[in-house]
Formats: structure tokens, sequence, C-alpha cells
């Protein structure tokens, strides 16, 4: 067991004062079978309404209601997590083809569409002339997944500010830069196209360890594998997840898991600086 200490900031800075806000945000950690979150504190700048909810994939969400002018907005999360030490590396009891029959049955489908149906982050382009890994009946599934994430992590430089939230993949794929939910969207997409369930899911990484990304939050990508379960695939660091990966949730894509969304009255451009500091006992 490993013990992390966590500390994240939200700050917005707002050009024109505004009237009122609706925020709600994404931002704290899950607790499951890996990991269990203690000490939980958060605050809000301001007076507001606060409210505690799940979003559809069973995930905590924050619900601010601010009905006073302000310029600024601000908001602290710290906790201490346990997380379970975790070797990602498991061999599948299922040969190759026994895996591949089975993410062609039509009841796999069906359980787990959500995540086999591409959206418009993570919708490969029709003429799309890259040499991916191919996935076969003769390959295991985690060898392969192993093979794409090495793969993306060449294809792609890391570079911040050099997309958007909005990004498409296929300018990603014209101009070879990215930031982590790119390379996760990618991944995920690929997946997708092979009839393996993924998801985006995002979370902190232990800044002790020196991975890309780690500064703020983190991006990476989840498959379903038969006979194994979901494994994680961070293809920014071309790494598997985990116990240095610490979940806050899984989705579809980046707005299903968008730290925080909001409906302001006011106008003019705003700033948002986002920091997160991790130490580990």
């Amino acid at each position: 067991m490993i013990e992390f200490d966590l500390q994240y900031i939200i700050e917005n800075k707002y050009e024109n004062p505004v009237r009122k806000a609706n925020f709600q945000l994404l931002v704290i950690p899950d607790s499951n079978k890996e990991q269990k979150v203690r000490d939980l504190k958060f605050s809000c700048s301001g007076s507001q309404e606060m409210h505690i909810s799940k979003n559809i994939f069973g995930f905590k969400t924050i619900q601010y209601y601010i009905d006073k002018p302000f310029s600024e907005f601000r908001f602290k999360l710290s906790a201490k997590i346990d997380r379970n030490e975790l070797n990602p590396f498991i061999l599948s009891p299922l040969t190759p083809f026994e895996e591949f029959q089975q993410i062609q049955l039509s009841d796999f489908y069906i359980d787990n569409y959500l995540f086999l149906s591409p959206t418009d982050l993570t919708r490969l382009p029709v003429d799309l002339d890259l040499p991916f890994p191919v996935y076969s009946d003769e390959i295991q599934i985690f060898d392969f997944l192993i093979e794409l994430n090495s793969y993306i992590f060449g294809l792609l430089t890391y570079s911040p500010e050099s997309t958007t939230i909005n990004t498409r993949i296929e300018e990603v794929l014209l101009i070879k830069r990215g930031v982590c939910q790119d390379f996760a969207h990618l991944f995920v997409s690929v997946c997708r196209k092979n009839k393996i369930p993924a998801r985006y899911v995002s979370g902190f990484l232990n800044q002790g360890a020196e991975f890309i990304g780690s500064s703020q939050l983190h991006a990476w990508a989840e498959a379903l594998i038969p006979g194994i379960g979901w494994v994680g695939f961070d293809s920014t660091n071309n790494l598997l997840a985990d116990h240095h990966y610490l979940k806050i949730a899984h989705g579809t894509d980046y707005q299903d898991c968008s730290p925080i969304i909001g409906v302001l009255e006011s106008s003019g451009t705003q700033r948002s600086i986002h920091s997160v500091t991790i130490t580990n006992q």
C-alpha cells in the first residue's frame, strides 16, 4: 500500500465580472478496489450553494451555484489516497483465437457498446493512411495494445498548448503533436476500430516518478481485455497504468471527464490555471 498526499487548485480569472454562475467539477479521486480516498477536503471562494451528486458513470461531481458578482473563482481540493501496488502485466487465460471470438459476439458488443462507438473526439479519419499495428486472431489483445501504446508514443510529440479540448483526431495526426488527452483519444479510437472496448480516463500522476503530464490533470485510456478486465495504457509515457496513476473518472472521451464546466452570466475572456501537487510517503 502506498500513501499519496494530493492538493489540486483551480484558479479562474475573468476579464469582466461574472453576475451568476453554475459550476460542475469532476475532480474527486475515485474510491475503488485499487485506491481508497480519505481526509478529503475542498473549498470554493465566495458565497455559494454546494451539492454533491453522481454522473451517469457513477463518479462524484461537485455543483456550485454562485449568485453574487465575482471576478475570480478559486477551488482547492486536498486528500490522502491509499493505493494498492499493482503489477499491470497480467497473462490472459484465453488463447488469441478465444479472445478474438469473444469480442465478435453480439452480447459482448451490447454489453460494451458505449465504449465501442466512436465519438466526435474519437473518430478516426476515413482516409487514414498510417501503419498502425494490426490486430488479428493470431495475437493476444494485451500484446496488440502494448504495441499500439508504443506506436502512438513514437508517432506524436507531447507539446503543451498545441491543441485544445475540442481538437479532433485528424488535426492531431496532421500536426503530429498533442497533449495527454490527444494521446488517449487516439489510443481509444484505434481500439474501438478493432472492436476492443476502450474508455478515456482522467486522474493524477505521482509526481515523484517524473512522468510527462504530472504537473496537471492527466489522461490515459483503459481497454477491456476478455479474461483479464480493464487495463490502463498511457501512450503519453508509453507505460501501463499502475499504482502511480490515481483515477478520478472515466467516460467515452474528454467531454465526459472535463474537470470543470459552467454556465456563466458574463462577457469577455477568462484565464484558467490548474495546479497539482502530489507527494507519496
